[in-house]
Parts: C-alpha cells; structure tokens; sequence
C-alpha cells in the first residue's frame, strides 16, 4: 500500500522525490494533469491508500469516484510572494494589474492570501472543460499586465506568448501535503485494524451472533449463527456465505429468521428470553441499535440455555478445587509520593510474616489492591487469595458462606454440601472487607476460627483444620464501635496484630497526576491520552477528592469518553468532577498564582484560633464543603467552629487541641 502523489509538473514531482526519500511510508510519484490524471490514478487504484495533487487535477480526480481519499495540496503564502515577486520584475512597472486566471479551488486558497498585499488583482475562474484561451484572453482585454495561474494557466498562456507567471508549489506545501496524506493512512489503518479485529472476535467466539436490518432481515452473522441455523429444524438458506467467515453479509434472498426468533427480535427493545428453536432452548438477548433516537437495526445473540448450565458448574469446579488467586503485586501500584512509598515499605514487611493484618483508610483507598499485593509478596503467594465483603452478603448468608455447609444443613442447600471460604483459603489468605458490618453475633465464631485455626459447616459435627492468614479492612473507627457495643474488644485485637494506615488520596498529592496517566493509558476507549495543561494540574493536585482513587478512576473513565479533547483544562476538569458552574467559572479565571491562593500550600497554625481565620479561609474556597476537605475534617466539625464565638479563650483553656 502507498500514497500516490499525481504531480502536475516536473518541478512538484522533483520536489517531491526529494522530500520521499526518507519517509517510512511508500510514496509513488507520477504526474498527471487534468483529465490525464484519472488514467494514472487508475494505474495505481489497487495500490493506493490516498492520492495527492493540486489545482483543477484534483477536481477531475474527485469527479472520478475512485473511492480514495484525495489530499489537495495548498498554496502558501510563501508560494503565492514568490509568484508576485516575478510577476513585478516581469511586467517592470511601478504600478500593474494581475489577473489570477485558476480553477475555484486554487482561487480560494489565493484569497485567503491577497488581502494581506495591496496589489491590484483580479481573479477569473475555470471550470473543467471550459475553453482556457478564451478566459485568458478575457483577461487580458480587461487591461490585466500580467496573469498568474496553475500549470494549465501557464502552459496555454505561454503558447499563446501573454506574460504568464507560474504560482509554484514549494517544499513546505509539499510537506504539508505529505503529513496530511500520513495521517489519513493512519487513521484508516486503525480503522481497518479495529474492524478487523471485532470480524476476529465475532467469529471466534462460541456465542452465535445474529444483525438484522430494520425490516428484520438478516444482515449480518458470523459462524456460530450459521451453524446453529443450519442445524435447526427450519428452512434455512445460505447461499454463497456459508463457511466464509471473511464474508459474513446476507442479503434478505439468502437468509430469513425462524419465526420463534423472528418475534423476539422484531420487538425492537432490549430483551432477554428463552425460546425453542428445534430441538434446542436458546438463551436470546436482543440489544437494538439506535441512531438519531430512531431504532436502525438490531442484534441479537443466541446461547445454548444447555451449554450455559455446563460452563456455569466448570467455573464453580474451577472455584472450588483450584481456589482463588490475587492479581496485584507491588509494582502494580503507581507509588510517586513519600508517603505512598513508606506505606508500601512498611507493607512488604507485614508481608513476610503470618500475622493478621488490619488495614483501615477511606473509602476507595484502595485497601484491597494492598491486601492482594501484600498476599503476592508472601510465602503464601502460590496458595489462594480469597476475599469477602462483609457488606455485601445478606446476613443470613455469611455464616454458610463463611465457613460452609453440608448435605441437608437447611432448605435450600445444596446436595453434598459446600467447602467455606475458610477451606477455599487453606495455605493461603482470607480478606474480609468491611470487616465491621460484620454481624455481632458471629463475631465470637469468628474469634474461635482464628484462635484454634479450626472450622466447623454448618450441620456437622466434624472439626476441619485450617491455615490461613487474615488480612481484614474497614473504613470505619472500631474503637468506636467497640464503644458503642457493635464490635467485640477481643476480635479487634486479635485482627489488629499489624496495623497498615492507608492515607487518603488527598494527602499524597505527588501521586495524583502519575495515577491519571497511568489510568489514561492503559484506557481501551481512549486512543491518545489529552495533555494537562499547567493550570489544571494544580487543580487537580488541590483537589480534596473526597473518594480517593476511585473517584479518580472515574474521572478517568469520563477523559476517555471525550478524549477527542486534545488538551484537559481546567474548566473541563472541574465539570467532569461534577464541580458547580462557580467552581468551574472561578477555576478559569483564577489562573497560575491565583490558584495557588484558592489552595494555600500549607494550613496555618492558628486557623482555629479565631472564627473570623476560619471564615476567610471558608470564603477562599466559596463553600464549607471545599474548606472541610482541604483541612482533613468533617463539614459538621467546620460548621461548629464557626459557630464558636470563644475559640481563643477556649484554645488557650486547653479545650481545643
């Protein structure tokens, strides 16, 4: 494949042959003009990914319908001062007229140009086909003293010997030319590439996949749909696609949908049912596909309802005998700043040994990527890594799911009982997450399984010994809960053996843009990251982000969404994270050191001294929210320290701390 570049003269194609030489890309060159373009662009139409020309050769080679990108190449203004420049030494007068006699193209780009030269000039448009003579010498009559053109200008006005001067093309609008002409080679390369590689997919897969056009005709399908409709006991015809999966199109003469299938798909809403089609019950899903609010066409795709049951008990056996495994290891985790760092330090020492582990910090620290890093890097990294949230199991259930049942346990259970997650985890690391929604009356089991290393299913009477190590974590203070009666003081203990404080997001600035890039590269819906201006990095370093690292992922996800922005500003920034429109307003106009004001580098020692400190600070940031953020505490607490009219006296007192 090459870029075909159709040089009007000589002169552009030495030019060009020039410039080629070092490009990785293959550049053919051939000239051509006009009409006689078409014969050449036929020669190379196999070949060609984009063709490059100039003038009225590329108005001929769009009407051609080659169905090939056609790059125009530009005139500059450096063109355009060379060619006046020789029309003046050419005419040898102080004062002349200059007739511009090109095609409208050409004209156009002159335009953009002439305004800034106060010359006398006058523009005369060809069409193709039209008689060049005869224009020219239109010109002329007009009083012109000199004409400036294209190649077809310059070859019919030299002949008929009127003073003509040639608008040359330079190598910087052969350059620019040529990196135009690279870039849409790119972008249809990785069209091309992604087409390819969803055809791959659909075909590879064992799900049959089944498009249809409004009309309910089948459009499209890859080979699982064949073969499933071949095999049913309805008429089926495939005429010319069938075992091809490189040409997976039908027309509605050669495929038509059975009618079970049919009224499911001409619904034209998302769906799910089982239907029976032979001697097989499908699973059909039926996703319809709208364009300007108007349902276009659907697709629908067709599982085996059999197959599903199978591959569904493979993957608990899976489960059950081969155990769990942990996907993050150390390195994984983006570390910039010191505090990140001391906390990974201090991590990979926990991990060496067997204690338990209590890892607490907010909400979307990211408490279980250390757990599972901290489970890679021990002697236990070969055995499993099973992890629970106590939140997210229905009370009832935790118990079972815990530590297992057998055989007729209670109503509902399965036959031959089921291993806990405590058995799952022999040799290896349990992570129970949220560990204080844990229910108060099973903490006390709980306890006995980690002092005896001993479990026992529910229903029996059989003692299963266990080794396992507990990694637990909360975001919540269990001090207090034990205060409060919600959390037993011997469980806290005994879970609290190593104590690993993740700090929140907030407080380790220097990580935040490192996170971003890294999220924004390995992005699947994001091409080319966008660049961050400087502005917007403050911003973002200054931001609270009130849920850590997975807010950050979010915000990240919504970059990808819009990554045809090239730059992230900070306006943009700001309204991805939901800021109000003040927030987002300010944010434009407080640029570099005002920003700076808006988040002070450090807080000042006697904020709480005064209402009034508290007051300003609250006042740089616009809200009580904001102001909250920045000084570690809740908006409540803020809210009463305003409202305390005796700070001072009370500080000094000793009753603020």
């Amino acid at each position: 494949m090459a870029i075909v570049f159709i040089a009007p003269d000589g002169h552009i194609e030495r030019t060009v042959e020039k410039l080629s030489g070092a490009s990785r890309e293959k550049i053919i060159v051939a000239q051509g003009l006009l009409e006689s373009a078409i014969s050449v662009a036929r020669k190379y139409q196999e070949e060609a990914e984009v063709f490059i020309s100039r003038g009225g050769t590329v108005l001929v080679l769009r009407q051609a319908d080659l169905n090939i990108p056609i790059v125009e190449m530009q005139v500059t203004a450096r063109d355009l001062a060379i060619a006046l420049k020789k029309a003046e030494k050419l005419v040898k007068k102080e004062k002349f007229r200059i007739g511009v006699v090109s095609f409208p193209n050409m004209i156009q780009q002159l335009k953009d140009f002439l305004p800034f030269f106060s010359l006398d000039i006058t523009c005369y448009e060809l069409s193709i086909g039209e008689d060049v003579e005869k224009k020219l010498k239109l010109a002329m009559n007009d009083g012109m003293d000199v004409l400036l053109g294209g190649v077809t200008t310059y070859a019919f006005a030299k002949r008929n010997g009127l003073p003509v001067v040639l608008v040359e093309s330079g190598e910087t609008s052969v350059k620019y030319a040529l990196e135009e002409a690279k870039r849409i080679v790119a972008a249809q390369r990785l069209k091309e590439r992604r087409a390819e590689e969803l055809r791959i997919i659909t075909e590879s897969i064992s799900e049959a996949i089944i498009a249809v056009d409004e009309k309910g005709a089948i459009s499209r399908m890859n080979n699982a749909a064949r073969q499933l409709l071949s095999k049913s006991q309805y008429s089926f015809r495939d005429h010319g696609a069938r075992g091809s999966s490189s040409s997976p199109r039908m027309g509605t003469e050669d495929a038509s949908l059975p009618a079970a299938l049919r009224d499911v798909i001409h619904e034209k809403k998302e769906s799910r049912k089982i239907i029976e089609l032979g001697n097989k019950r499908l699973l059909v899903n039926v996703i319809p596909v709208t364009v300007k609010g108007a349902v276009a066409s659907s697709v629908a795709t067709l599982q085996d309802v059999s197959h599903i049951q199978a591959m569904e008990e493979e993957i608990r056996r899976e489960m059950y005998f081969k155990g769990y495994t942990a996907k993050f290891h150390f390195d994984d985790i983006v570390a910039h700043d010191p505090i990140t760092q001391k906390t990974i330090d201090l991590a990979k020492r926990f991990a060496s040994t067997n204690a338990a582990i209590l890892i607490h910090g907010e909400s979307g620290v990211g408490k279980e990527v250390f757990a599972q890093s901290i489970h890679s890097a021990s002697k236990r990294s070969s055995r499993p890594f099973v992890a629970m949230n106590c939140a997210a199991i229905p009370e009832s259930l935790i118990e079972s799911e815990l530590f297992g049942y057998v055989d007729g346990a209670f109503t509902g259970a399965r036959k031959k009982g089921k291993p806990g997650l405590f058995e799952l985890a022999h040799g290896g690391t349990i992570f129970l997450d949220e560990i204080s929604e844990m229910p108060f009356h099973l903490q006390a089991r709980l306890l006995r399984v980690l002092q005896e290393h001993q479990v026992m299913r529910l229903g029996d009477d059989k003692i299963i010994p266990v080794d396992v190590r507990i990694i637990a974590a909360t975001n919540r203070d269990l001090p207090m809960l034990i205060k409060s009666g919600q959390f037993r003081n011997d469980l806290y203990w005994r879970l609290n053996v190593l104590n690993l404080y993740l700090p929140p997001l907030r407080e380790r600035k220097k990580d935040i843009l490192p996170l971003i890039h890294h999220m924004l590269h390995e992005s699947d819906d994001c091409g080319l990251a966008p660049q961050i201006s400087d502005d917007c990095k403050l911003y973002l370093e200054s931001y609270p982000w009130p849920g850590n690292v997975r807010e950050l992922k979010n915000f990240c996800e919504r970059i990808s969404a819009i990554c045809d922005e090239p730059i992230l500003t900070t306006v943009l920034a700001a309204s991805l994270l939901q800021a109000d429109n003040r927030a987002a307003e300010r944010s434009e106009q407080k640029m570099g050191t005002e920003l700076c004001s808006t988040f002070p580098p450090q807080i000042p020692k006697d904020i709480f001294s005064s209402s009034e400190s508290l007051q300003n600070l609250v006042d740089s940031f616009g809200s009580i929210q904001a102001a909250a953020h920045y000084l570690g505490i809740h908006r409540t607490t803020l809210w009463r320290h305003l409202r305390k009219p005796d700070l001072a006296k009370r500080k000094q007192s000793g009753a603020l701390q």
